[in-house]
């Protein structure tokens, strides 16, 4: 029988106490399992993102942001020749629209006593003689003179002193006076002549 008691262990050879086994390693937690997949995530997440940075800007090229462009000044610019909105102060019509209504009266009166002299309606109204068919070939002449005026441009105070004119020149022909103005038309093969005063004159040769 050994010196020692059944259940207590021998003296290892060599001598000494024996040597207790060392503590079990510990096992690597899930927490650094996490810290090692979040990290490899992010490299992911930041190379993905700066590849779709670098496509973008090789697809739009230096100039990705122009400056924003002006409004061209003839956008807004106005029309010189449009009637202007707004009204006419006082009451008063525009300047324009006198002009142009005073040589459409003076043309539509000039084309009427074209029609009532071929048609011979006129001759009803004043007799048909020498002395009116002279005046009224120097009322046409006048109230043309008038109309061409019209055309190269008059004023408001020109278009009243017009329409006055056209007005007192058709009484004193249907009157069967004299006019007031002298005529002296030259014309290729003849010249008319109209005295104001007497109403005397008509076609001659040259």
């Amino acid at each position: 029988m050994p010196p020692y008691a059944a259940g207590i262990p021998s003296t290892p050879p060599g001598g000494g106490y024996p040597v207790p086994a060392g503590p079990p390693a510990p096992t690597r937690s899930s927490n650094t399992l996490g810290v090692v997949l979040a990290v490899v995530g992010g490299l992911v997440i930041f190379a993905v993102v700066g590849v779709a940075v670098l496509v973008g800007l090789l697809v739009r090229g230096p100039d990705a942001n122009p400056a924003p462009v002006a409004p061209s000044p003839t956008a807004f610019a106005e029309d010189p020749e449009a009637p202007s909105d707004e009204p006419p102060s006082d009451g008063d019509e525009p300047a324009d629209a006198d002009t142009s209504a005073i040589a459409e009266r003076l043309d539509a009166k000039i084309d009427e006593y074209k029609r009532l002299r071929d048609s011979g309606a006129l001759w009803q109204t004043i007799p048909d003689n020498e002395f009116n068919r002279t005046a009224v070939s120097a009322y046409l002449y006048l109230m043309t003179d008038m109309k061409v005026a019209t055309i190269w441009g008059i004023d408001a105070e020109q278009a009243q002193e017009y329409d006055e004119r056209m007005t007192m020149l058709e009484e004193k022909l249907l009157a069967q006076e004299p006019l007031g103005d002298d005529i002296t038309i030259t014309l290729d093969d003849r010249i008319f002549t109209y005295d104001g005063e007497t109403g005397e004159g008509g076609y001659t040769d040259k």
